[in-house]
């Protein structure tokens, strides 16, 4: 690594020479960058704890070699400011730290990966939360078997987890890491998390990570005053803290520039990560992510230099985004932002009240993307403290209704997200706290119509096609929708009912019924179409919806 260039932000290979690297079998080289403070120290397992002075280079680098070190000795390094002030601190490029004891530990991971990464841009995103999955449950590499098994055999094409860099308790979720390249212990350790990417590359399905750059822990022993400067975060003290009370990166400091160039690299190059998620982009866009204080300009152009990196890399990049997003040609392939929250809104209603709503949805049916992601994210799952299922109207009624509002999620022009337990119609309040066992069919019906859904979504060109077309019908009737989605030869008529109302709908088509909410194998009336000829009548049941191909 050009050392010159990560001081001048233009670097993103910091992973390979900074932390604790093992030299050939023979010895280990510890390297910190602390430009600004007057000494450093280093003591560990290795040394019985005994302090070591590292040598200073111009550029601010540290370094020491170290004979007698070995695997899963712990560390910590001691910075000296220029008051003579000394307080410890984790190593910024540790790939594993034990929180506990407030150290850094010193790993070697030796998985080689035997299968190509998946290049493919995400059409059906299932969203992790290992942390979830993992409680209560020792074998991590089991864990990991079944969920691929799951993620399979549910026909989602990627899966997107959620942060997993080490964080400090379960409500952050991963969010606020206090050590962006160390891997959560609560995950196993690395090798098991490489022999899972392998396993998901082996099915061919991408695999997605969040990362969440725009800011981490306030705790002292991660970059609060690295050296006794404000070294990573922002000089000015009405701008260093978020809202969250997290702190925030400074993108304007070169050393951030290559710090977080690096974190992108090395998940890309090392971890075999196949696509990038960034929560919460907004953080970045804006000063406090509050549009009302502006843009960020400095985040605009380090985001810029990110997504160039990832695409350098044959990767893509997708931002989440609380709001509706405003296009700044950042370079994101996809944004996932809150356009389409609204539609809960909508099934949270009495069936009469949802005409109110017939703009909203047109314009959905009407102005997807290929760039946009539609869905449900944990976040859906966590406000008003109910799930997605929860959330329907009525007590007799919600999954009849789940049905439609998935044939419909799955219809429109975008790529598509949900978060784990939506798939099996989950009526138990998705907690942080709480052990969730993907495999457990909560409601097997469902289920079954989520993966012959997601099935016909991923096998049907008009429906996931970039270049597909819409059509959009006018019905009478106050809230169901007809609209055609087309691609090249090929069309599909798509029915949904989102009243409590029956209809019947003349045909302008030779109709092939391909799937239908009340179809008896997904405990529906039965009420179905099967085939039609133009002029027939189309049967929609209250609350029902269903896809048919249209015959030349």
């Amino acid at each position: 690594m050009n050392t010159r260039d990560y001081i001048n932000g233009k670097s993103a290979e910091g992973y390979e020479f900074f932390g604790a690297h093992n030299r050939k079998g023979k010895d280990y080289i510890f390297r910190l960058l602390a430009p600004n403070a007057k000494n450093v120290y280093l003591a560990g397992d290795f040394n019985n704890w005994e302090k070591i002075t590292l040598r200073k280079y111009p550029t601010g680098v540290f370094s020491v070699t170290i004979d007698e070190c070995s695997e899963k000795d712990r560390y910590q390094y001691f910075i000296e400011d220029e008051n003579g002030n000394v307080y410890k601190k984790l190593d910024p490029y540790s790939k594993k730290i034990c929180l506990n004891e407030e150290v850094s530990v010193i790993e070697n991971f030796s998985y080689k990966y035997k299968y190509k990464k998946v290049p493919t841009k995400p059409k059906n995103i299932y969203q992790v939360h290992l942390g979830s999955i993992f409680r209560g449950k020792d074998d991590k590499k089991k864990v990991y078997e079944d969920l691929v098994g799951h993620i399979k055999n549910n026909n989602f094409s990627h899966v997107q987890i959620m942060p997993i860099s080490e964080y400090k308790n379960y409500k952050q979720m991963g969010f606020s890491s206090i050590d962006l390249f160390a891997f959560s212990e609560r995950y196993g350790n690395l090798d098991d998390f490489k022999y899972f990417v392998d396993l998901l590359h082996k099915e061919k399905i991408g695999v997605i990570v969040e990362l969440d750059i725009a800011e981490f822990d306030p705790d002292f022993l991660y970059l609060d005053r690295f050296d006794g400067t404000n070294l990573y975060n922002y000089d000015y003290d009405n701008i260093k803290y978020n809202y969250y009370g997290s702190m925030n990166f400074d993108p304007d400091k070169n050393l951030v520039k290559s710090y977080l160039l690096s974190l992108v690299n090395y998940y890309q190059k090392e971890l075999r990560i196949d696509g990038l998620y960034f929560p919460a982009a907004e953080n970045m866009v804006y000063w406090q992510g509050d549009r009302n204080r502006g843009v960020n300009e400095f985040w605009l152009e380090l985001i810029r230099e990110i997504n160039a990196l990832i695409k350098t890399n044959k990767g893509y990049s997708i931002a989440g985004y609380n709001g509706v997003y405003e296009e700044f040609n950042l370079g994101f392939d996809l944004i996932f932002d809150s356009e389409f929250r609204k539609i809960v809104e909508v099934f949270q209603k009495i069936p009469m009240e949802r005409a109110g709503y017939q703009s909203y949805i047109r314009n959905l049916i009407q102005n997807g993307s290929s760039t946009k992601v539609f869905g449900f994210s944990y976040v859906d799952s966590f406000l008003n403290e109910a799930n997605l299922a929860m959330k329907m109207y009525s007590e007799d009624k919600k999954i009849d209704q789940l049905k439609t509002l998935f044939t419909f999620l799955m219809t429109l022009k975008s790529s598509k997200l949900i978060f784990m337990g939506d798939e099996l119609a989950d009526m138990r309040t998705f907690s942080i706290y709480d052990e969730f066992n993907a495999g457990e069919i909560v409601n097997k019906n469902f289920n079954e119509y989520y993966k012959d859904l997601a099935r016909i979504f991923l096998s049907t060109k008009p429906l996931n096609e970039d270049d597909s077309e819409i059509k959009i019908f006018d019905v009478d009737g106050y809230s169901i929708y007809a609209y055609e989605r087309s691609f090249e030869n090929e069309s599909y008529l798509i029915i949904v009912n989102f009243t409590d109302i029956g209809y019947e709908i003349t045909s302008s088509y030779k109709l092939n019924e391909i799937i239908n909410s009340n179809d008896l194998k997904y405990e529906g009336s039965g009420n179905i179409n099967g085939k039609l000829n133009k002029g027939e009548e189309i049967r929609i049941e209250a609350f029902g919806s269903a896809i048919f191909k249209i015959e030349k």
